[in-house]
């Protein structure tokens, strides 16, 4: 086989690619690494994923043992591994797995927990609340404009996160987030506000969303009016933010009783 088989499509010049391709399959994402490709094969055995391919050199390929049915176990020398996806590639190992479908609009509407990101900037962000919110325990997130929830870097970061959280990603999620609150959901938003309640006294609703706004300027007008209340974490040391992925765990872990 060389680097021009239709089979290495999803790998090709990986560097600042955000999605990939599979000749029959269409879109797809690919992961990078042992830990992950290895997650991504327990999920394609289970039936919740479904991993197209797996490359590595010869000998890491042969040493990945069976692998679900209908995926392809491609090999190549480190040198063409190297040419193909445009950068010197040390982690070992890559898988493509088929974009799954998002869940049923039925079971963010059912969450008691979720988490809502009406713009996010920072690819890497979006990874780690996803890991963050996966870890958490939370039920759902929402994800606004911005990065991608399976682009590359998005599922790297979220370490497989991106595919065992329920998340539906829309251009304007306002929307849906007001289908959940119908239901009998509070809305709140982490913001530097005047009223803003302290977290430690926040005392989260049985079904709560979290807004978090944007890394520079967070929520703007319109997001802190959907709100119906907004909670500040205290800061120390002339300090006047946390990173959004680094506040947005403190009150996850508030919303779970922590």
């Amino acid at each position: 086989m060389t680097i021009d088989d239709p089979e290495f499509l999803p790998y090709r010049q990986l560097h600042g690619a955000k999605g990939s391709m599979h000749p029959e399959a269409g879109p797809c994402f690919v992961c990078e690494g042992r830990f992950l490709v290895e997650s991504a094969l327990v999920a394609g055995r289970k039936g919740d994923l479904r991993v197209l391919s797996v490359l590595a050199s010869p000998a890491v390929a042969a040493s990945l043992g069976p692998l679900p049915e209908c995926t392809a176990r491609l090999s190549l020398e480190e040198e063409a591994l190297h040419e193909l996806v445009g950068f010197p590639f040390h982690r070992g190992v890559l898988c493509a797995v088929a974009t799954p479908p998002e869940p049923p609009e039925s079971q963010f509407l059912a969450s008691n927990r979720i988490v809502v990101l009406p713009h996010v900037d920072n690819v890497d962000n979006l990874g780690s609340i996803l890991r963050n919110a996966a870890a958490l325990g939370i039920d759902a997130v929402l994800v606004g404009r911005g990065p991608g929830v399976f682009e590359r870097r998005t599922v790297r970061v979220s370490m497989g996160a991106a595919w065992s959280m329920a998340v539906w990603q829309r251009e304007d999620p306002a929307p849906l987030l007001e289908a959940w609150r119908a239901n009998g959901g509070e809305v709140i938003g982490a913001a530097l506000v005047a009223d803003a309640l302290d977290a430690r006294a926040w005392q989260p609703s049985v079904r709560t969303a979290l807004v978090l706004g944007p890394e520079g300027h967070g929520l703007d007008a319109a997001w802190l009016a959907h709100c119906d209340h907004h909670v500040v974490i205290p800061m120390a040391r002339s300090m006047d933010s946390l990173n959004v992925a680094a506040a947005g765990a403190i009150l996850m872990f508030r919303m779970m009783g922590g």
